[in-house]
């Protein structure tokens, strides 16, 4: 017979999941304020469910705006350089998938010459000989 492990004894649960959340915040500290982000020079608060400028105006920066216009400049050189590589790339993908589409025609082509000479049955063939 298996032996079986002791249960496991309750240990104590605090009660403090019972508090309302002042009462939490009062006894444990937990008031940690309102969340705040800084992206370049902007600062922001999040209040009433957005997100909002540290100075309480709700004006909202266009994101290209927060950074300065070299970084702009150098990560759209990034990019273009990056679109160019993957089209250049995608074209010789295309050229290489259209050179295996010929080899494969011409090597079908090839197979079927073969058969007919060997007269042997194509795969075609087989099936409609089954379903008859």
């Amino acid at each position: 017979s298996p032996f079986w492990p002791p249960l496991r004894r309750i240990t104590s649960i605090s009660t403090f999941y019972l508090l309302d959340h002042r009462t939490r915040q009062a006894e444990l500290g937990l008031d940690y304020g309102r969340p705040r982000a800084q992206l370049s020079d902007a600062k922001f608060v999040f209040q009433d469910g957005k997100w909002q400028g540290e100075s309480g105006l709700s004006h909202r920066l266009p994101l290209l705006q927060l950074f300065s216009s070299h970084d702009r400049e150098q990560s759209c050189k990034v990019m273009k350089k990056e679109n160019k590589a993957l089209l250049e790339e995608n074209n010789y993908l295309k050229l290489q998938l259209e050179l295996l589409m010929d080899m494969l025609t011409e090597t079908t082509a090839r197979l079927h010459v073969v058969e007919k000479k060997m007269d042997i049955p194509t795969c075609l063939e087989l099936t409609r000989k089954s379903a008859i």
